[in-house]
């Protein structure tokens, strides 16, 4: 009997370890998600607050090559302005605007993780909004969840520091992971927003979806 008495301990203790492993694996994801759509939130907060403090500029940063993702320099304005404490969150170039399902964000420059991990980023070597050709913008799924209510006609606005320029869904495509071809060059002010899809799947989604849209 009293040898049983640790064996029997021992499974409880296991048994324990894989509940607690169990929960750590379920709540960390959610967790990270929570975190990310606070992060959105408090960029986004700090773009309208910004944008509001500095005047407008006629320019708008190019779009630098594949890899190189300098942080973006706000113009200085000529008289000078106090900067809100949040202004630090300035990576921010403008924000993208869906009046359908309420959705409003500010959009960062790139799509390296730890960028994507705190809402949507612009595709750096696609066009900046308001120049000729193709605007790039991807998020993670757990982000944009209601954009798959989207459909032809539906408007999207992109919000910059020198104006809005508004843009109609034309379409949606679901496409492999490696497909590129949804980013392809374009002479016409065209918009595309990617995700993963299924919006369901989280970091388990296998494909990718691709909403096009034309400037309005």
């Amino acid at each position: 009997m009293g040898r049983r008495l640790p064996s029997r301990l021992s499974l409880r203790t296991m048994a324990l370890g894989l509940i607690v492993l169990g929960a750590l694996t379920c709540l960390v994801p959610i967790a990270m998600v929570v975190y990310g759509i606070w992060q959105e939130n408090q960029l986004t907060q700090s773009w309208a607050v910004h944008t509001a403090a500095v005047p407008a500029v006629a320019d708008t940063p190019q779009a630098v090559p594949t890899g190189i993702q300098p942080p973006f320099a706000t113009p200085e304005p000529a008289t000078p302005t106090p900067k809100p404490a949040s202004a630090a969150l300035t990576n921010a170039i403008f924000a993208l605007r869906v009046p359908k399902i309420g959705y409003y964000a500010a959009v960062q420059q790139g799509v390296s993780l730890n960028i994507l991990a705190a809402g949507p980023g612009h595709y750096p070597t696609t066009a900046m909004p308001g120049q000729p050709g193709l605007v790039g913008v991807a998020a993670h799924n757990t982000f944009w969840i209601p954009f798959g209510q989207l459909s032809p006609g539906d408007t999207i606005v992109l919000e910059t520091r020198s104006g809005k320029f508004t843009y109609k869904v034309t379409g949606t495509k679901v496409v492999n992971a490696d497909d590129h071809t949804v980013l392809a060059s374009s002479s016409d002010p065209r918009l595309v927003l990617t995700t993963c899809w299924p919006l369901w799947a989280g970091n388990l989604a296998p494909q990718r979806l691709a909403i096009f849209a034309q400037e309005a």
